[in-house]
Protein backbone atom coordinates (compact mmCIF):
# COMPACT_ATOMS: atom_id res chain seq x y z
CA UNK A 1 0.00 0.00 0.00
CA UNK A 2 1.87 3.59 -1.12
CA UNK A 3 1.89 5.24 1.81
CA UNK A 4 1.34 8.79 0.35
CA UNK A 5 -2.67 7.97 -0.61
CA UNK A 6 -3.02 5.82 2.85
CA UNK A 7 -3.75 6.39 6.54
CA UNK A 8 -4.54 4.61 9.88
CA UNK A 9 -8.13 5.79 11.45
CA UNK A 10 -7.78 4.43 15.05
CA UNK A 11 -11.44 4.53 16.24
CA UNK A 12 -13.94 3.04 19.24
CA UNK A 13 -16.48 2.52 16.47
CA UNK A 14 -17.34 4.44 13.29
CA UNK A 15 -19.60 7.06 14.04
CA UNK A 16 -21.80 8.73 11.73
CA UNK A 17 -18.77 11.44 12.06
CA UNK A 18 -15.84 8.68 11.10
CA UNK A 19 -17.97 7.30 8.28
CA UNK A 20 -18.40 10.44 6.27
CA UNK A 21 -14.70 11.24 6.77
CA UNK A 22 -13.86 7.50 5.30
CA UNK A 23 -16.49 8.33 2.41
CA UNK A 24 -14.66 11.81 1.89
CA UNK A 25 -11.01 10.41 2.37
CA UNK A 26 -12.18 7.79 -0.61
CA UNK A 27 -13.16 10.95 -2.84
CA UNK A 28 -10.04 12.17 -2.91
CA UNK A 29 -8.39 8.55 -3.41
CA UNK A 30 -7.22 7.84 0.19
CA UNK A 31 -7.25 4.51 1.34
CA UNK A 32 -8.34 4.62 4.88
CA UNK A 33 -7.51 1.26 7.31
CA UNK A 34 -10.20 1.48 10.17
CA UNK A 35 -8.32 0.15 13.96
CA UNK A 36 -10.68 -0.27 16.81
CA UNK A 37 -10.16 0.33 20.09
CA UNK A 38 -10.68 -3.89 20.41
CA UNK A 39 -7.37 -3.75 17.71
CA UNK A 40 -3.40 -4.39 18.12
CA UNK A 41 -1.57 -1.26 16.70
CA UNK A 42 0.10 -1.91 14.13
CA UNK A 43 3.81 -0.76 15.22
CA UNK A 44 6.70 -2.92 12.95
CA UNK A 45 8.83 -1.08 10.81
CA UNK A 46 6.75 -2.30 8.02
CA UNK A 47 3.74 -1.15 9.58
CA UNK A 48 4.93 2.59 10.07
CA UNK A 49 6.28 2.64 6.35
CA UNK A 50 3.21 1.46 4.86
CA UNK A 51 0.95 4.10 6.26
CA UNK A 52 0.96 8.41 5.56
CA UNK A 53 -0.34 8.98 9.54
CA UNK A 54 -2.50 7.81 11.49
CA UNK A 55 -5.60 9.92 12.52
CA UNK A 56 -6.72 9.51 16.06
CA UNK A 57 -10.30 9.38 16.79
CA UNK A 58 -11.08 7.39 19.55
CA UNK A 59 -13.77 8.23 21.91
CA UNK A 60 -12.01 7.02 25.54
CA UNK A 61 -9.42 9.81 25.98
CA UNK A 62 -6.69 7.82 27.55
CA UNK A 63 -6.97 5.34 24.80
CA UNK A 64 -6.50 8.28 22.58
CA UNK A 65 -3.18 9.61 24.50
CA UNK A 66 -1.96 5.83 24.93
CA UNK A 67 -2.64 4.86 20.41
CA UNK A 68 -1.30 8.09 19.07
CA UNK A 69 2.01 8.04 21.62
CA UNK A 70 2.32 4.52 20.78
CA UNK A 71 2.10 5.28 16.81
CA UNK A 72 4.53 8.18 17.15
CA UNK A 73 6.97 6.42 19.21
CA UNK A 74 6.64 3.62 15.70
CA UNK A 75 7.51 6.50 13.29
CA UNK A 76 4.25 7.35 12.59
CA UNK A 77 2.84 10.70 12.51
CA UNK A 78 -0.34 11.42 14.02
CA UNK A 79 -3.50 13.80 13.89
CA UNK A 80 -3.53 15.18 16.60
CA UNK A 81 -0.05 15.12 17.52
CA UNK A 82 1.02 13.28 21.04
CA UNK A 83 1.92 16.92 22.23
CA UNK A 84 -2.08 17.87 21.43
CA UNK A 85 -3.91 15.82 22.98
CA UNK A 86 -1.41 15.66 26.00
CA UNK A 87 -2.81 19.14 26.81
CA UNK A 88 -6.50 18.45 25.65
CA UNK A 89 -7.16 15.42 27.51
CA UNK A 90 -6.39 17.23 30.71
CA UNK A 91 -8.00 20.07 31.76
CA UNK A 92 -5.51 21.02 34.35
CA UNK A 93 -2.80 20.77 31.61
CA UNK A 94 -4.45 23.38 29.63
CA UNK A 95 -5.02 25.93 32.45
CA UNK A 96 -1.10 25.99 32.74
CA UNK A 97 -0.26 26.03 29.14
CA UNK A 98 -2.57 28.61 28.14
CA UNK A 99 -1.56 30.59 31.15
CA UNK A 100 1.55 30.58 29.96
CA UNK A 101 1.67 31.50 26.65
CA UNK A 102 -1.01 34.05 27.31
CA UNK A 103 -4.16 32.50 25.93
CA UNK A 104 -7.16 34.27 27.56
CA UNK A 105 -9.73 31.94 29.61
CA UNK A 106 -11.32 32.03 32.85
CA UNK A 107 -9.25 32.53 36.39
CA UNK A 108 -8.15 29.40 37.67
CA UNK A 109 -6.49 27.48 40.89
CA UNK A 110 -5.77 24.06 41.30
CA UNK A 111 -6.73 22.34 44.18
CA UNK A 112 -4.73 19.48 45.43
CA UNK A 113 -6.81 18.53 48.47
CA UNK A 114 -10.06 18.82 49.56
CA UNK A 115 -9.22 21.62 51.85
CA UNK A 116 -7.92 23.59 49.28
CA UNK A 117 -11.16 24.04 47.55
CA UNK A 118 -12.39 26.27 50.44
CA UNK A 119 -9.79 28.83 49.39
CA UNK A 120 -10.48 28.79 45.79
CA UNK A 121 -14.06 29.11 46.68
CA UNK A 122 -13.29 32.09 48.87
CA UNK A 123 -11.28 33.68 46.05
CA UNK A 124 -13.67 33.80 43.69
CA UNK A 125 -16.51 35.01 45.28
CA UNK A 126 -18.36 31.92 47.00
CA UNK A 127 -19.30 30.61 43.81
CA UNK A 128 -16.29 28.50 41.47
CA UNK A 129 -16.36 25.43 39.09
CA UNK A 130 -14.91 22.54 39.65
CA UNK A 131 -13.93 20.20 37.39
CA UNK A 132 -11.41 16.92 37.11
CA UNK A 133 -8.42 16.84 35.10
CA UNK A 134 -10.42 14.46 33.01
CA UNK A 135 -13.34 14.04 31.85
CA UNK A 136 -15.74 15.10 28.37
CA UNK A 137 -19.01 16.10 27.70
CA UNK A 138 -19.37 17.59 30.97
CA UNK A 139 -19.49 14.61 33.24
CA UNK A 140 -17.56 15.77 36.80
CA UNK A 141 -18.26 19.07 36.31
CA UNK A 142 -19.64 20.86 39.03
CA UNK A 143 -21.05 24.27 39.77
CA UNK A 144 -20.29 25.71 43.50
CA UNK A 145 -22.33 28.20 45.41
CA UNK A 146 -21.24 28.69 49.11
CA UNK A 147 -19.47 27.14 51.78
CA UNK A 148 -22.87 24.58 52.42
CA UNK A 149 -22.69 23.71 48.71
CA UNK A 150 -19.22 22.50 48.53
CA UNK A 151 -19.57 20.57 52.21
CA UNK A 152 -21.77 18.44 49.83
CA UNK A 153 -19.42 18.10 46.94
CA UNK A 154 -16.53 17.27 49.41
CA UNK A 155 -19.11 14.25 51.08
CA UNK A 156 -20.45 12.85 47.76
CA UNK A 157 -16.53 12.68 46.93
CA UNK A 158 -15.96 11.20 49.53
CA UNK A 159 -18.20 8.19 49.28
CA UNK A 160 -16.31 7.16 46.70
CA UNK A 161 -13.13 8.54 46.66
CA UNK A 162 -12.01 8.12 50.34
CA UNK A 163 -8.61 8.33 49.60
CA UNK A 164 -8.96 11.62 47.08
CA UNK A 165 -7.24 9.55 43.92
CA UNK A 166 -9.28 11.87 41.76
CA UNK A 167 -7.16 15.05 42.80
CA UNK A 168 -5.31 17.40 42.10
CA UNK A 169 -8.40 19.26 40.40
CA UNK A 170 -9.08 22.45 38.43
CA UNK A 171 -11.40 25.29 40.26
CA UNK A 172 -11.82 28.01 37.92
CA UNK A 173 -13.98 30.94 38.43
CA UNK A 174 -17.45 30.94 37.38
CA UNK A 175 -18.09 33.07 34.01
CA UNK A 176 -21.40 35.09 33.57
CA UNK A 177 -21.84 33.85 29.91
CA UNK A 178 -25.41 33.85 29.86
CA UNK A 179 -27.27 30.71 28.62
CA UNK A 180 -24.61 29.39 25.96
CA UNK A 181 -21.27 28.96 24.82
CA UNK A 182 -19.31 29.17 21.56
CA UNK A 183 -17.74 25.74 19.85
CA UNK A 184 -15.27 26.91 17.70
CA UNK A 185 -13.92 24.23 15.11
CA UNK A 186 -10.69 24.46 14.17
CA UNK A 187 -9.15 22.28 11.02
CA UNK A 188 -5.67 22.62 10.29
CA UNK A 189 -4.37 26.31 11.10
CA UNK A 190 -7.89 27.97 10.92
CA UNK A 191 -11.21 28.39 12.20
CA UNK A 192 -13.76 26.94 9.83
CA UNK A 193 -17.04 27.44 11.70
CA UNK A 194 -18.59 28.83 14.57
CA UNK A 195 -21.59 28.31 16.70
CA UNK A 196 -23.68 29.26 19.87
CA UNK A 197 -24.65 25.88 22.15
CA UNK A 198 -27.56 27.57 23.50
CA UNK A 199 -29.49 26.17 26.77
CA UNK A 200 -32.31 27.58 28.97
CA UNK A 201 -32.66 24.48 31.34
CA UNK A 202 -28.98 24.04 31.85
CA UNK A 203 -25.84 26.12 32.66
CA UNK A 204 -23.86 23.04 30.87
CA UNK A 205 -24.51 24.18 27.01
CA UNK A 206 -23.15 20.68 25.97
CA UNK A 207 -25.31 19.42 23.19
CA UNK A 208 -25.66 16.08 23.72
CA UNK A 209 -26.98 17.66 26.89
CA UNK A 210 -29.96 19.12 24.57
CA UNK A 211 -28.49 22.48 24.08
CA UNK A 212 -29.25 24.23 20.19
CA UNK A 213 -26.96 24.83 17.64
CA UNK A 214 -27.30 28.97 16.50
CA UNK A 215 -24.46 29.46 13.68
CA UNK A 216 -22.53 32.41 14.22
CA UNK A 217 -20.05 34.58 11.95
CA UNK A 218 -16.19 34.11 12.87
CA UNK A 219 -15.21 37.97 14.19
CA UNK A 220 -11.62 39.01 14.20
CA UNK A 221 -11.56 37.84 18.16
CA UNK A 222 -12.09 34.52 17.55
CA UNK A 223 -10.40 34.29 14.72
CA UNK A 224 -7.57 35.71 16.78
CA UNK A 225 -7.75 33.51 19.64
CA UNK A 226 -8.15 30.15 16.90
CA UNK A 227 -4.47 31.36 15.61
CA UNK A 228 -3.51 31.99 19.17
CA UNK A 229 -4.63 28.34 20.08
CA UNK A 230 -3.09 26.76 16.91
CA UNK A 231 0.41 28.58 17.69
CA UNK A 232 0.31 26.64 21.36
CA UNK A 233 -1.08 23.45 20.16
CA UNK A 234 0.29 22.83 16.80
CA UNK A 235 -2.08 22.45 13.62
CA UNK A 236 -4.65 19.76 13.83
CA UNK A 237 -8.35 19.25 14.24
CA UNK A 238 -10.05 20.87 17.66
CA UNK A 239 -13.11 21.77 19.25
CA UNK A 240 -12.68 24.99 20.79
CA UNK A 241 -15.16 26.04 23.49
CA UNK A 242 -15.21 29.57 24.40
CA UNK A 243 -17.61 31.99 26.81
CA UNK A 244 -18.33 35.30 26.64
CA UNK A 245 -17.86 37.07 29.40
CA UNK A 246 -20.15 39.64 30.40
CA UNK A 247 -18.81 41.04 32.63
CA UNK A 248 -15.12 41.53 31.37
CA UNK A 249 -16.53 42.35 27.79
CA UNK A 250 -14.62 39.78 26.29
CA UNK A 251 -13.92 35.91 24.88
CA UNK A 252 -12.10 33.60 27.04
CA UNK A 253 -11.32 29.74 26.30
CA UNK A 254 -13.25 27.34 28.19
CA UNK A 255 -11.38 24.14 27.15
CA UNK A 256 -10.29 22.52 23.81
CA UNK A 257 -11.39 18.98 22.49
CA UNK A 258 -8.96 17.26 20.54
CA UNK A 259 -11.28 15.16 19.02
CA UNK A 260 -14.57 17.35 18.10
CA UNK A 261 -17.89 15.84 17.31
CA UNK A 262 -20.27 17.55 14.37
CA UNK A 263 -22.82 14.28 13.02
CA UNK A 264 -26.10 16.92 14.28
CA UNK A 265 -24.25 21.00 14.18
CA UNK A 266 -22.63 20.31 11.04
CA UNK A 267 -26.45 19.63 9.51
CA UNK A 268 -27.65 23.17 11.05
CA UNK A 269 -24.49 25.60 9.98
CA UNK A 270 -24.33 23.56 6.78
CA UNK A 271 -20.22 23.41 7.09
CA UNK A 272 -19.33 20.08 5.98
CA UNK A 273 -16.34 19.35 8.65
CA UNK A 274 -15.70 15.94 6.74
CA UNK A 275 -14.30 17.22 3.86
CA UNK A 276 -12.39 19.90 5.88
CA UNK A 277 -10.94 17.22 7.49
CA UNK A 278 -10.17 15.04 4.94
CA UNK A 279 -8.72 17.62 2.29
CA UNK A 280 -6.62 18.68 5.69
CA UNK A 281 -5.00 15.17 5.57
CA UNK A 282 -4.96 15.25 2.09
CA UNK A 283 -2.80 18.58 2.81
CA UNK A 284 -0.73 16.59 5.48
CA UNK A 285 0.14 13.69 3.17
CA UNK A 286 1.15 15.89 0.38
CA UNK A 287 3.17 18.05 2.22
CA UNK A 288 5.25 14.78 3.94
CA UNK A 289 5.76 13.58 0.55
CA UNK A 290 7.32 17.17 -0.99
CA UNK A 291 9.69 17.01 2.20
CA UNK A 292 10.57 13.36 1.51
CA UNK A 293 11.39 13.61 -2.03
CA UNK A 294 13.56 16.95 -1.06
CA UNK A 295 15.67 14.60 1.10
CA UNK A 296 16.21 11.81 -1.24
CA UNK A 297 16.99 14.12 -3.88
CA UNK A 298 19.99 15.82 -1.26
Amino acid sequence: MDRNSSILLCVTKLREEEQRIVEQLGELGIRVQVNLDSMDLPLGVSDAESQGLALIRCLSQKNALNRSHLLELAGLETLNSTKAITICTNKIHQAIVFEKHGVPQPKFKIAFTPAKLFDALRAFGDICVIKPATSSWGRGIARITGKECLDGWIAARESVDPSHQSFPVLVQEYVEKGDYDIRVVIVGNKPIVAFRRVSADNWKTNTHLGAEIEPIAINEEIATISRRLVDVLGEGIYGADLFFDYKQLRYVVCEVNQNPEFAKSWKIHGVDVAQHIAHYVKDTLDQRNRVNVTVKSQ
